[in-house]
């Protein structure tokens, strides 16, 4: 397996002396489904925000398919972030003056995805929405916006999945069924996912667990 993200000696240190991440070294392999997990606060969605270049650390380096992160400036961090990551959050950020449908087929324009409007369809058909196509996301469950931005996420055929507290927002049993779905992208489609979560009921979902605590890693945990 190749590893597909290195962090070396990596600090964040905000403004006001803050350290949100102390000293960090971690690597994730291509393919495994990787959990963060700490207390609020520990540093997790820090983490993943540096991984995802979008936050760059005080001190440290971090690779990611092989680029060091710090080489690249904010366009070239953005062209690579778009043909590379995505990224799901515990609030959903849909656009509300559209329809689920039009959330995923503009994020295709965007990207460039050939034959968006199809690849839309098939999402939703995937994700069972397609009795929701043209409704906006006010109008859906919390577990149905969860899923609509799944599928936004997944309109650029990412690699590699950022996820900070997905299921934060949802109740246990729709939490249980993104997470199988998850894992279902993972085994097929060999994404490879990195998911921030405080809820230890999730554990049984992941390879592999990585514990932070006050910004440092505080273990490591082989699940798979």
């Amino acid at each position: 397996m190749s590893k597909i993200v290195e962090l070396k000696n990596v600090w964040k240190i905000y403004p006001g002396g803050t350290k949100a991440l102390r000293d960090v070294s971690l690597s994730v392999e291509k393919g495994e489904f990787v959990g963060i997990m700490g207390p609020s606060g520990s540093g997790k969605s820090t983490l993943l925000h540096i991984v995802g270049g979008l936050d760059r650390p005080t001190e440290g380096e971090v690779k990611v398919f092989r680029r060091k992160l710090s080489t690249m400036n904010e366009d070239q961090l953005a062209e690579f972030r778009k043909s590379k990551i995505s990224y799901i959050f515990q609030f959903y950020y849909l656009m509300n003056d559209f329809t689920v449908l039009e959330n995923l087929t503009l994020i295709g324009r965007i990207l460039g995805v050939e034959n968006y409007r199809e690849k839309a369809f098939e999402l939703l058909e995937f994700l069972r929405l397609t009795h929701r196509l043209k409704h906006k996301p006010n109008q859906l469950s919390g577990g149905e916006q969860q899923r609509a931005a799944i599928g936004r996420a997944l309109m650029g055929e990412p690699s590699l999945i950022l996820a900070d507290e997905p299921t934060g927002n949802v109740d246990h049993e729709e939490g249980e069924r993104i997470f199988h779905l998850f894992k279902m992208l993972n085994g097929e489609k060999k994404i490879t996912f990195m998911v921030a979560t405080h809820n230890p009921d999730l554990k049984p979902f992941f390879d592999r667990i990585i514990y932070l605590r006050d910004g440092q890693l505080a273990g490591e945990e082989k699940l798979g």
